[in-house]
């Protein structure tokens, strides 16, 4: 908690060992031509360190994996969740050529605590347009249960277009009653997040990237916005009420990313809403 303030982190990556998240990391950094030094590995250790440090009350695990692993992958982050006594939110991923039926292994993970789903379509590669996937976000909708979709690129690189702004669309406009954030503010495009925020009420952004105070990524990563004065007018003309903080640790910072949007000139109820009330109305939490 900082200046009364609960803070809930909603974009953090972990892993289970310091053997797989320099595996995967360095692995991600190389296939993203990702320039800047990472403010820490991910593992559960190393989150709840950073977390008391900060004073981040609670983060929201964002994991996701190839097809042939997610399953395990969800289960050990659901496992993960339950053993911190509520201070990691567990998310999980879905891919269409997972095994088994999506539909129910979406209600198998809501059982055992998931809160979300979190999807990196240019990562994972796939579209999220499959049709595969369609029953999947119609459950979804009924539930109100909410997506976090990673749109754009990763730092200045971008491989396929499974994650552009036009891909994601009509599943936006296909399913009004479901939840979507859009990580990175839409790649950091003041355009389409003004259009999106106008347009479509079940649209939400995350901070992660775009807002960041980390050195290391406002001097190489192209999207980020750098200005405070233009952000904070950003923020006013979208409403405080469609953005959810989230740092994508273990590449961006929340300790950076707190205290230059803690300082930003936004009011106290504003700063509730970006902090923590939003992603506990997103993602169903107390």
């Amino acid at each position: 908690m900082i200046s009364g303030i609960e803070i809930i982190d909603s974009h953090v990556h972990t892993f289970a060992s310091d053997e797989i998240a320099g595996r995967i990391i360095s692995s991600f950094n190389k296939l993203y031509d990702i320039e800047f030094t990472n403010p820490g590995n991910g593992t559960i250790d190393n989150v709840l360190d950073n977390m008391k440090t900060g004073g981040i009350d609670r983060t929201v695990m964002v994991n996701f994996a190839p097809p042939r692993i997610i399953h395990q992958n969800n289960l050990w982050t659901l496992e993960t969740g339950k053993n911190s006594c509520g201070k990691l939110i567990p998310l999980v991923s879905f891919h269409p050529e997972m095994e088994g039926i999506l539909v129910e292994h979406l209600e198998n993970y809501i059982n055992m605590g998931a809160r979300g789903i979190k999807l990196h379509p240019m990562a994972q590669g796939f579209d999220v347009r499959d049709e595969r996937m369609q029953k999947l976000y119609g459950s979804c909708n009924e539930k109100r249960f909410a997506i976090l979709i990673h749109c754009g690129r990763v730092s200045n690189a971008r491989l396929n277009e499974y994650s552009d702004f036009e891909c994601i669309l009509p599943v936006i406009e296909r399913y009004p009653d479901l939840p979507i954030i859009l990580a990175h503010m839409a790649d950091g495009s003041v355009e389409q997040c003004l259009e999106v925020s106008k347009k479509y009420k079940n649209v939400y952004l995350d901070t992660s990237i775009v807002i960041t105070g980390y050195p290391e990524i406002l001097n190489v990563n192209e999207p980020s916005w750098l200005d405070d004065g233009e952000v904070t007018s950003i923020i006013n003309e979208i409403g405080a009420d469609r953005i959810i903080f989230g740092s994508d640790f273990p590449w961006g910072s929340p300790i950076h990313d707190l205290k230059r949007i803690m300082n930003f000139n936004l009011d106290i109820s504003q700063k509730r809403l970006i902090f923590n009330e939003n992603a506990k109305r997103i993602f169903q939490l107390e």
